[in-house]
């Protein structure tokens, strides 16, 4: 079961414009408001870093209901965060039936949308990854289903220098990921997502904040 490659960062922030903010003082590039995403309580913003790469800045939308949601979980974010990432991959429902195999579990690919701000609609699956206990530092699958893959329309700017896993189990995490077919850096310590970007303003590193979630998206 092969995913190709890293496809996104997620950085949650409870305000979005606070976000969009924090990241042009870190940076120099100012992300540009992507879209609402119907049912979830979210709505983002988009920076790009890189052909097929993206930081989403993800916050509550205040025009949805938000009990229960995922923008319900963020709205309490008094500073971002680095809370998930996404890795490329394709027939996502043919994927879900082959993860039992590997001892892992799925409710299967949910279907989402949004609309952009220029009247483009984006459709695309996402695929949670379950029945492990290491939360979001493993990936959920992203199909973009012939949809315009965001980097190409996002503020450029943004380069990804290095991302990195930490656990206290990383023995466990890089051997699950190896047989989803992801490759990334998994190191010793407690629970932790980082990544360093570089831009306009030199490099500099994003990390999780707090507790990790403890499911990962589309679960």
């Amino acid at each position: 079961m092969r995913a190709d490659r890293l496809d996104h960062l997620i950085w949650a922030a409870g305000d979005l414009g606070a976000g969009i903010d924090a990241l042009e003082a870190l940076s120099g590039v100012r992300a540009a408001v992507g879209g609402r995403h119907p049912g979830f309580g979210t709505r983002n913003a988009l920076a790009a870093l890189g052909p097929g790469l993206y930081l989403e800045i993800l916050a509550p939308d205040p025009a949805q209901d938000r009990a229960g949601t995922l923008g319900g979980l963020i709205e309490a974010y008094d500073r971002p965060g680095l809370i998930g990432w996404a890795a490329t991959g394709t027939d996502l429902p043919d994927r879900a039936t082959r993860l039992p195999a590997l001892g892992l579990a799925s409710p299967g690919a949910v279907a989402m949308e949004r609309t952009r701000p220029d009247g483009v609609r984006l459709t695309w699956s996402i695929l949670g990854i379950g029945g492990h206990p290491f939360g979001v530092l493993v990936p959920f699958l992203i199909d973009w289903q012939g949809s315009p893959h965001p980097s190409l329309v996002a503020p450029a700017g943004l380069s990804l220098v290095s991302f990195s896993l930490r656990s206290p189990k990383s023995d466990d995490v890089r051997r699950l990921l190896g047989a989803l077919g992801i490759e990334v850096v998994v190191t010793a310590g407690e629970p932790q997502l980082s990544a360093t970007l570089r831009g306009p303003k030199g490099s500099f590193t994003l990390e999780t904040v707090g507790t990790l979630p403890g499911r990962t998206f589309g679960l």
